[in-house]
C-alpha cells in the first residue's frame, strides 16, 4: 500500500481511528492525519504509566485493555516493536491496522521540536520506517538495531544496571579483531541495519572504540552507528572528525551531575564540533538486573518473554547473536547454562543463506530462551527503582560450572 493510498483509505473510514504509541513517532503521525482531515479518536499505549494520561490533547488507553473500548477501531501503529503490537491487537480481535512508517517517508522534521532534538526525531522517525518495512517484506531480514559489545569495562558501578556490568569482577575490552570479524560475517548475512549500537559498559573505556565505527561507516548495510556513553569520559579530540560523519550519532544519558560529571564539556563538545547527538535524562529504571534460576515453566517463561520490552534488542558478542544484552552478558559471566538454542553462532560451518534462515527463524519464531528462566522479567509495566544507585563492590552471583 502506497502513502496515498493509506491517506485515502484512513479518510474514507467512519471507524474510530487509534494511533498504537504514544510517543514522539505517535505525535508526528496525529500532525499528518490533522493535516490530512484525518480524524484520530485516541492513542493507545504499551506502558502502564503513560496510560491514563492524554497526548496531543488525546486520551491514551493502555493497549492490552483496548478491546474493553472499541470492537471496530482501526489501528495505526506507530511503535517500532510492530510485530508486538500487530499480535497483541490480533489477540483483541483488531485485525484492521496500518503501518505508520509508511505515512512517514519523505515527512519534513525541519521546523523546531520543543521534546526533542533534529537528530533524536530523525533518528527514531528512520527507526520506524525500516522496521515497518522489515515487518511488511518478511522475505527480507532487515534489523532495527544490533548491540556490539565492545567492553565488560564501566566509569560506574550502577547497583541495577540491566547489562549486568555490575557483576563484572575483572572486566576487559573486547578484540577488536574479532569485532571487525564479526561485523563482516553478520553484514554478510543480514539485508540491513538500522542502527549498529556500540555498547559497553561504558563504550569510550574502550580506547579502541574507533576502530569499529571505522569499520561500521565503511560498510553500506550499516545505515547509522549509534554509540552510548554515560558522560564521565570524552572521546579523544583526534577522532572528531570521525564522529562529524553523518552515519553517526551519540546518545549520552544523563543520570545527574554527581555521576555524569562531564556531561557540560560533552554538550559543549558536540555543539562546537557539530556532532549528532542526543542527551536522555533517566529518571527510572526497570528491576530486572537479578540473575538467578526461577525454575518456572515453559509456559511462564513465554509470558516473561512475551512481555519483554528487550526481546528484540539483538546483541553481538564474541561471535555470538543473542536476542537481548541481559542474555549476551549472563552468557559472557558463565552465568547461565550454555544452551545452543538461546543464541545463533555466526561462525558455526554454515552458508550464508543457511545462517540468514536460522537467524530470521532466532530473530522472529522464538517464544522464550532458557536464559529467561533466570531473568526477572522486563516489562514495560515492571517495577521501577531508582536509577545509577552505586555498588560499592562487584555483586555476587552463582557462576555455573563449566566441565574441561
Amino acid at each position: 500500500m502506497t502513502k496515498l493510498e493509506m491517506i485515502q483509505a484512513l479518510k474514507n473510514t467512519d471507524r474510530p481511528i487509534v494511533i498504537c504509541g504514544a510517543g514522539i513517532i505517535g505525535e508526528r503521525l496525529l500532525d499528518i492525519c490533522r493535516a490530512e482531515e484525518i480524524s484520530i479518536t485516541c492513542f493507545c499505549d504499551g506502558s502502564i504509566k503513560t496510560s491514563g494520561n492524554k497526548c496531543c490533547g488525546l486520551e491514551i488507553i493502555h493497549t492490552p485493555s483496548l478491546h474493553t473500548r472499541f470492537d471496530d477501531a482501526v489501528c495505526l501503529i506507530s511503535a517500532v516493536a510492530i510485530k508486538d503490537v500487530v499480535e497483541m491487537l490480533q489477540e483483541q480481535g483488531f485485525n484492521d491496522w496500518y503501518a505508520g512508517g509508511v505515512l512517514l517517508k519523505d515527512i519534513d522534521i525541519t521546523q523546531d521540536n520543543p521534546d526533542a532534538s533534529l537528530d533524536y526525531l530523525k533518528f527514531a522517525i528512520d527507526n520506524c520506517i525500516l522496521c515497518h518495512d522489515g515487518y511488511l517484506h518478511p522475505d527480507k531480514l532487515f534489523l532495527r538495531s544490533i548491540d556490539l559489545i565492545i567492553t565488560e569495562r564501566c566509569s560506574l558501578r550502577c547497583r541495577d544496571c540491566s547489562n549486568l556490568m555490575q557483576y563484572y569482577e575483572h572486566p576487559v575490552n573486547c578484540d577488536s579483531e574479532m569485532l571487525l570479524r564479526s561485523i563482516d560475517r553478520f553484514c554478510d548475512i543480514i539485508d540491513e541495519v538500522m542502527d549498529f549500537r556500540i555498547i559497553g559498559g561504558e563504550t569510550f573505556m574502550n580506547r579502541e572504540w574507533h576502530i569499529p565505527t571505522a569499520h561500521l561507516i565503511d560498510n553500506p548495510k550499516a545505515r547509522r552507528i549509534v554509540l552510548y556513553t554515560n558522560a564521565t569520559i570524552l572521546p579523544d579530540p583526534k577522532y572528531t572528525e570521525l564522529l562529524q560523519h553523518e552515519k553517526v550519532l551519540i546518545i549520552a544519558t544523563d543520570y545527574g551531575a554527581h555521576l555524569s560529571r562531564k556531561l557540560p564539556e560533552f554538550r559543549q563538545y558536540m555543539e562546537e564540533n557539530h556532532i549528532r547527538h542526543n542527551i536522555l535524562k533517566m529518571t527510572e529504571w526497570l528491576d530486572c538486573s537479578a540473575i538467578g534460576q526461577h525454575n518456572r515453566t515453559e509456559e511462564q517463561n513465554q509470558e516473561i518473554f512475551k512481555l519483554c520490552c528487550a526481546k528484540n534488542m539483538a546483541t553481538l558478542s564474541d561471535g555470538k547473536l543473542f536476542r537481548c544484552p541481559y542474555a549476551a552478558n549472563a552468557f559472557r559471566l558463565q552465568a547461565v547454562p550454555d544452551c545452543p538454542k538461546d543464541y545463533v553462532d555466526i561462525f558455526s560451518d554454515h552458508t550464508s543463506l543457511e545462517l540468514k534462515t536460522k537467524m530470521k527463524d532466532y530473530l522472529e519464531s522464538k517464544d522464550y530462551l532458557s536464559i529467561c528462566d533466570y531473568c526477572n522479567g522486563r516489562p514495560l509495566s515492571g517495577v521501577e527503582v531508582e536509577p545509577a544507585i552505586q555498588a560499592e563492590q562487584p555483586l555476587p552471583y552463582k557462576k555455573i560450572l563449566v566441565e574441561d
